[in-house]
């Protein structure tokens, strides 16, 4: 007899069916991991310019700061559909350490967002993920 039996046959095509089935999970996953970065770099992002805004506020003179949250658009897909936000949070305070010719403010930004269920082991708890940011500015006095 020669060529491959009925059993060989089969057994070639369950391998390459487990096989392939392997490979589109592990597709599957790194394209998932790398949407949850994208996220997290359009939230760094967003973190930044919005930190960056109260900074130069408190340097201009400002010291009212009202609405200590926001939201902001983190990802959307190729509709145009919201499929990731997140709240920006915020909190200025004036320190005691300042002096005549300067007054020393702490910044304290963050943002939050709900990180889907990206990968199989996921706990409940690890759903949401946040980036902080701790900055000082000083406003000099002018007289």
């Amino acid at each position: 007899y020669q060529g491959f039996g009925l059993m060989e046959t089969l057994v070639a095509i369950l391998l390459t069916g487990v096989i392939s089935a392997a490979f589109f999970t592990g597709i599957t996953q790194a394209k998932l991991y790398m949407e949850s970065i994208r996220i997290k770099q359009n939230a760094f992002r967003e973190l930044t310019n919005w930190t960056n805004q109260w900074k130069s506020m408190v340097a201009a003179g400002v010291e009212s700061f009202p609405s200590n949250e926001t939201t902001v658009t983190l990802n959307k897909d190729k509709q145009g559909n919201i499929t990731s936000e997140g709240k920006l949070f915020k909190t200025i305070t004036k320190s005691n350490d300042s002096g005549e010719l300067a007054t020393y403010y702490n910044i304290s930004t963050y943002i939050t967002w709900n990180k889907k269920r990206l990968f199989l082991n996921m706990n409940p708890e690890e759903y949401q993920d946040t980036l902080r940011f701790d900055t000082y500015q000083i406003r000099f006095n002018t007289k």
